[in-house]
């Protein structure tokens, strides 16, 4: 398991999400879970990261989860323009 640093897109508040490789219905991805404990399944497809058990996650949040995933700085992770 390993911590992550995720930026919120709409907000830009940083957040601490644990990162866990997994199998999850025959698929294998990473189980995304927050301080509190809620959790969700993430797959890289065709080199996106997408939700794959049902939840429903924001497309740029998971973009910028993917980074946090792959090394990426954290000062490349998006946030709306609007909100800086």
């Amino acid at each position: 398991m390993m911590q992550i640093e995720v930026k919120e897109p709409g907000t830009g508040v940083l957040l601490l999400l644990d990162a866990k490789s997994e199998n999850y219905q025959g698929k294998h991805g990473m189980r995304i879970r927050y301080p509190k404990g809620a959790s969700f399944f993430i797959i890289a497809q065709s080199e996106v990261w997408q939700s794959a058990d049902h939840q429903h996650v924001a497309p740029r949040f998971l973009i910028n989860i993917g980074m946090a995933i792959e090394g990426r700085k954290l000062a490349e992770q998006l946030v709306d323009q609007s909100n800086n």
